[in-house]
């Protein structure tokens, strides 16, 4: 059972995935490479399963990153915060 207490709202600003969402709790994270990693893995599991097969090659090839946010703000932020996850510079 997810506390939605700890959950954020991360959301892909990109050419290809942008406004894919994905609500990661933060009971077990540590740094913001996982919550990248959550973020993508869901990202991939939604293509496989909807048989986007060049998107998965596409997704493979990113580099995710989040802007101006350190893994502190992110874990005492608001329950109505939003952050961005970006795949350029």
């Amino acid at each position: 059972m997810s506390n939605k207490k700890y959950e954020r709202k991360f959301i892909a600003s990109s050419d290809l995935f942008s406004d894919f969402s994905v609500d990661i709790s933060l009971y077990n994270i540590e740094t913001i490479d996982d919550i990248i990693k959550i973020f993508v893995q869901e990202l991939k599991e939604c293509l496989i399963k909807n048989n986007f097969t060049n998107l998965v090659k596409l997704l493979e090839k990113k580099k995710f990153h989040i802007h101006g946010k350190s893994i502190e703000m992110i874990l005492v932020s608001k329950e109505t915060d939003t952050f961005f996850i970006c795949d350029h510079f």
